[in-house]
């Protein structure tokens, strides 16, 4: 799977979590069937475009965002979309900060 940005939209604060998410599972070759996943940022702006290379991929894709509690949304032109909600990105912000801290203090 692979994935692109939207030009001029908003990051989400949970994409760092997406980004690696993404990068454990790298397309090596051509997807054999496309299958398109869209997430939208706090704001509500589509922001990312991930590219699944079958249904086995969009499985994978749907739980990770569903476990990191993004909402699922009607799709439309994707095979999936998903809403990161603003209370859920700042609390991954807050206990990412609150983690840093403590390694700080170490």
């Amino acid at each position: 799977m692979h994935s692109k940005l939207v030009e001029g939209a908003e990051t989400s604060a949970l994409d760092a979590q997406i980004v690696q998410f993404i990068s454990e599972y790298p397309c090596g070759a051509p997807p054999h069937m496309k299958m398109s996943v869209a997430i939208r940022n706090e704001a509500g702006e589509l922001y990312r475009l991930i590219i699944a290379d079958g249904i086995v991929e969009l499985i994978r894709v749907d739980k990770f965002l569903s476990g990191m509690g993004c909402i699922e949304e009607f799709a439309g032109d994707f095979d999936a979309l998903f809403q990161v909600p603003a209370d859920k990105a700042r609390a991954r912000a807050g206990q990412r900060l609150s983690s840093e801290g403590v390694e700080s203090r170490r």
